[in-house]
C-alpha cells in the first residue's frame, strides 16, 4: 500500500476528487445507506437507514442526479484501492442485464437474454471486475446506448447524455474498459470476457490481441474459426516481443475469409484432451483443451468444460495464455460463472436506480461498486477520521 494512503479512511481517499465537502459527505452517506438498507434501495429507504434528517432523500437525489461531480476519478481510485487489498488474478469484463419498467430510463431497450430465453425491457451495462481470491469486485462500468438513444436529440437532452457519449457496440465497450484498466490498475492481469450472448467475441479477441494483452474469452460453441491444429509444445510464452510490444499478427481477423471454417465445438469434440477420469462426479467439472493456431500463426488454446457426459461442452473459452498461466485463470472461470458475477452489486442496489439520466446512472453505479468493495473486503465505511 502506498504510504500516503495507508491510514486514510476509505471514504476520504475514494471521494477526495469530489470538489466540495458536502459532496464527499453525501457520498459516504449514500454508500453507507447501500450497505445498511435491506431490500430495495430507494433514495427514501437509503436515507432512512442512516440519518433522521427529513430532507436527506432530497439531498441524496440532488447529489446523485444533479450535482456535477466526476465519477471517473472515483473509479480510478477504487481500482487502485481494491488492487492493494485484493490482488487480481484476472480482469473480468461481463455484461449485466438490468430489467426496467417503462421506456424513460437512459439506454432502455428490448433485448433477448439467452440465459432466461426471454426478451426483456432492460438496460445493458458492461462491468469491469478485479477477480481474485475474494471473488469479482467491480471497479468500472459502461452503459450500452442503442442507436435510438444516441441519435435522437430529444432523448439525448432528456437523459443528459454528454456529447462524447454515443452508440458503441458491447464489444467496443469491453475494449474501452480494458484500456481504462491498463491506465488505472497498478498491475496488468489477463482479461477474461464473458460474452453471454450480448458481446461479439470476434472483435473483442481481435482488439485485445492488437493491444498485446493476455486474454480468455468465452465463445459460443457455434463460432466459426479458421483454426489449424497446433503441433508440439504451446509456444505462447515466446509469442510476446521482448520489448513488451504486441504479438505477431496483431490486428489480423480472427475468422479468415475464403477458408474452410470449423466451429469451436466441433474442434473440441475432435481434438480436445479431457481429463481421463471419465464422466465427472456430481458437482464436479471436467476440463478439455486443444492447442490451435490463430490466423497469422498466433498460438491459442481452446478449453471446454463439461459437467455431464454429453458431447457438447457447457462452456468454451479461447485463450492466448501460455500453459503455465492457464490453471489459475481457468480455475477462476470454473468457480465463478458469469451468472454470479455482479450478484453483490445487484444486491446492493445496482438495479434499483430510479433516475433516468446518464450521469445519474453512472454515479449510482460507481457508489454501488464502492459499497460492494467494502462488503467484500470487510471494511467499514468510514465517513471521517476517527469513525473507524
Amino acid at each position: 500500500m502506498h504510504p500516503a494512503t495507508e491510514h486514510v479512511p476509505s471514504a476520504q481517499r475514494l471521494f477526495a476528487h469530489l470538489p466540495r465537502a458536502d459532496q464527499r459527505r453525501w457520498a459516504g452517506v449514500y454508500v453507507k445507506g447501500l450497505l445498511c438498507t435491506p431490500g430495495k434501495k430507494t433514495l427514501r429507504r437509503i436515507a432512512a437507514s442512516v440519518t433522521p434528517s427529513p430532507t436527506a432523500p432530497q439531498s441524496l437525489q440532488q447529489f446523485v442526479n444533479d450535482s456535477a461531480w466526476p465519477w471517473r476519478p472515483v473509479r480510478a481510485e477504487l481500482t487502485r484501492w481494491v488492487a492493494e487489498h485484493a490482488p487480481a488474478h484476472a480482469w473480468t469484463l461481463c455484461p449485466v442485464v438490468i430489467p426496467k419498467r417503462g421506456a424513460l430510463a437512459v439506454g432502455v431497450h428490448r433485448r433477448f437474454v439467452p440465459a432466461s430465453g426471454r426478451t426483456v425491457n432492460c438496460q445493458l451495462a458492461v462491468g469491469a471486475f478485479l477477480s481474485g481470491e475474494l471473488g469479482d469486485l467491480s471497479v468500472d462500468w459502461r452503459l450500452y446506448l442503442p442507436r435510438r438513444w444516441s441519435e435522437d436529440a430529444a432523448l439525448r437532452h432528456q437523459a443528459r447524455i454528454p456529447d462524447g457519449a454515443g452508440h458503441a457496440s458491447a464489444a467496443e465497450l469491453c475494449l474501452a474498459l480494458a484500456d481504462r484498466l491498463v491506465r488505472t490498475s497498478p498491475v496488468t492481469a489477463p482479461v477474461v470476457v464473458h460474452t453471454d450472448g450480448h458481446i461479439d467475441a470476434e472483435p473483442v479477441i481481435e482488439g485485445l490481441q492488437a493491444r498485446g494483452l493476455d486474454w480468455v474469452v468465452v465463445v459460443p460453441d457455434t463460432l466459426p474459426l479458421s483454426l489449424a491444429p497446433l503441433p508440439g509444445p504451446h509456444p505462447a510464452s515466446s509469442a510476446r516481443r521482448a520489448d513488451g510490444g504486441t504479438r505477431r499478427g496483431a490486428g489480423r481477423r480472427l475468422v479468415a475469409r475464403h477458408t474452410a471454417l470449423e466451429t469451436v465445438a466441433d474442434r473440441l469434440r475432435r481434438h480436445a484432451r479431457p481429463d481421463p477420469a471419465g464422466p465427472p462426479a456430481p458437482g464436479r467439472q471436467r476440463l478439455g483443451t486443444t492447442g490451435v493456431l490463430l490466423p497469422g500463426g498466433e498460438p491459442a488454446v481452446l478449453a471446454g468444460v463439461w459437467s455431464s457426459a454429453r458431447p457438447r461442452p457447457d462452456r468454451i473459452w479461447l485463450t492466448n495464455l501460455p500453459p503455465a498461466h492457464q490453471p489459475r485463470v481457468l480455475g477462476l472461470l470454473g468457480s465463478a460463472p458469469a451468472a454470479r458475477i455482479g450478484d453483490t452489486e445487484a444486491e446492493l442496489g445496482l438495479h434499483d436506480f430510479a433516475g433516468r439520466s446518464y450521469p445519474g446512472w453512472h454515479r449510482h453505479a460507481t457508489l454501488v461498486s464502492v459499497a460492494a468493495a467494502h462488503r467484500r473486503l470487510g471494511h467499514e465505511m468510514c465517513l471521517a477520521p476517527g469513525d473507524c
